[in-house]
């Protein structure tokens, strides 16, 4: 089974991730593992899987993963395939270990059956003396000879509560008789052996759907009590065993990024979308909003440059993008003609995992993480304020797993913004060479002023709200 292991986290562990997950996986386990710097670099998911096999052998290598990936975010459905996984190999592993049945000859009659299982699960019991006197009477002269049944042996009494002891009990106990299957009038008539037959087949059916009818003990070692079919279990219906839960769809871990014109069109919800704004202000006019817009599978992050397509970026409304341009990770709208409202028949499922992954704020830790040049959007709360001119003002942001500078130049130094409150950041770009975010010109940036700082905002262009 140890191969079955590996199996489980290279492909529903590793396989899955991306590089940037891959990344924290061997930076986390550098340690444990023995990674040098080089060997984080070179290291592929399959090098991984095998260090990971011979470091925690077993069933060990799938309980790591999973306590790591229970720690970061967006893994849960990870997760769930590493625990579902791990739960079919060790039930697999416990099928193996159990004792098979001994195989039971073709045109055996059930009575030879039974006495054969007996047999051999018993350790030969017919071999001990007390069974050779029930086999067989030795006469005055030594010789032997066959016991006939009489007719007051065929004429049994009813089970009592001693006929209905264990196997184990009635090996150690003197011989009972067998008791009669239903009533001695059964016996009578000379039906009591074929419904004993069947009830135990009934039996063997109701309580093992599944698995092939076990023969009946031989009455010889325990007695069956009488069981009434009415009171047997219900079979269960074979079809239940195969059915599966439906799997559950990945939620993607970032925006999907499209590249080059684009003609479409493209349906979607809009999740939600900021105030326009003049992101030049050496040309007033020039004015945009950011959105954030999804399909049924996959979230995006969307330039819009026509301000008059506002109204149409409500939360919830469905829409068609055609025409657009796709750069950056982000899909520019150009022309007022490509956004359209769908008619309102038209419906979307939107998952809540995939609204939730769009919205969410990434982790500072994560962000020292991902490569320069990716753009950030989140709400972090303010440590530290440093005006360096009247051009730059150096923010620090922090949260429960890190802290990172935030440089905003230009227009977004007159938000006014102060240690305490929270910054909504939105296309904010991680620099290249010491790791901080910093404003590009279509950045935008909305304050959330805490309670003691709260007071009106200098001018009419800053964005203002008030944290609970």
């Amino acid at each position: 089974m140890e191969g079955e292991y590996k199996k489980i986290i290279l492909l529903k562990g590793l396989e899955p991730i991306n590089d940037y997950q891959f990344s924290i996986v061997k930076s986390v386990l550098a340690r444990d593992l023995g990674l040098t710097a080089n060997m984080q670099k070179e290291y592929n998911k399959v090098k991984i899987a095998d260090l990971m096999e011979k470091k925690f052998p077993g069933v060990a290598c799938v309980n790591k993963l999973i306590d790591l990936f229970k720690e970061m975010q967006d893994c849960e459905d990870i997760v769930i395939n590493l625990r579902n996984g791990k739960r079919k190999v060790m039930r697999q592993s416990r099928g193996k270990e159990t004792i098979p049945m001994k195989k039971i000859k073709p045109g055996a009659s059930s009575t030879e059956e039974s006495t054969s299982t007996a047999d051999g699960a018993s350790g030969s019991v017919h071999d001990t003396p007390e069974s050779k006197k029930q086999k067989s009477k030795t006469t005055p002269k030594g010789g032997k000879k066959k016991v006939q049944p009489t007719q007051q042996q065929s004429q049994l009494p009813e089970p009592s509560a001693t006929s209905t002891q264990s196997s184990g009990s009635s090996l150690q106990g003197p011989q009972q008789p067998p008791a009669t299957p239903c009533s001695s009038g059964s016996t009578k008539n000379g039906r009591g052996a074929d419904e004993l037959k069947d009830t135990f087949k009934r039996m063997s059916i109701s309580l093992e759907p599944t698995q092939p009818p076990r023969p009946p003990r031989s009455s010889g070692l325990a007695a069956q009590p009488c069981v009434p079919s009415s009171h047997l279990p219900a079979a269960a219906p074979a079809s239940l065993a195969s059915v599966k839960k439906p799997r559950l769809k990945a939620i993607p871990r970032e925006a999907a990024r499209e590249e080059g014109v684009q003609k479409g069109p493209k349906k979607v919800m809009v999740l939600k979308a900021t105030e326009p704004f003049v992101y030049d202000t050496m040309e007033p006019g020039k004015k945009m909003f950011h959105a954030t817009v999804a399909t049924e599978s996959q979230f995006f992050q969307v330039k819009v440059f026509q301000v008059n397509l506002k109204e149409k970026f409500v939360s919830k409304n469905i829409i068609t993008i055609s025409d657009y341009v796709g750069r950056n990770g982000f899909l520019e709208v150009y022309d007022a003609s490509s956004v359209s409202e769908v008619s309102a028949d038209q419906k979307m499922e939107v998952s809540s995992g995939l609204i939730q992954k769009a919205n969410a704020t990434p982790k500072i830790r994560d962000l020292y993480l991902q490569k320069p040049g990716t753009f950030v959007n989140g709400i972090y709360e303010v440590h530290k304020k440093n005006v360096l001119n009247e051009q730059i003002i150096s923010y620090e942001i922090q949260d429960n797993t890190g802290k990172m500078e935030v440089w905003v130049y230009g227009r977004l130094t007159e938000v006014d913004c102060e240690e305490g409150d929270k910054l909504r950041l939105t296309c904010f770009e991680l620099s290249d060479n010491v790791k901080k975010l910093r404003s590009v010109i279509h950045s935008f940036m909305k304050v959330i002023k805490s309670r003691k700082n709260k007071k009106q905002p200098l001018d009419p262009d800053s964005h203002m709200e008030t944290s609970p």
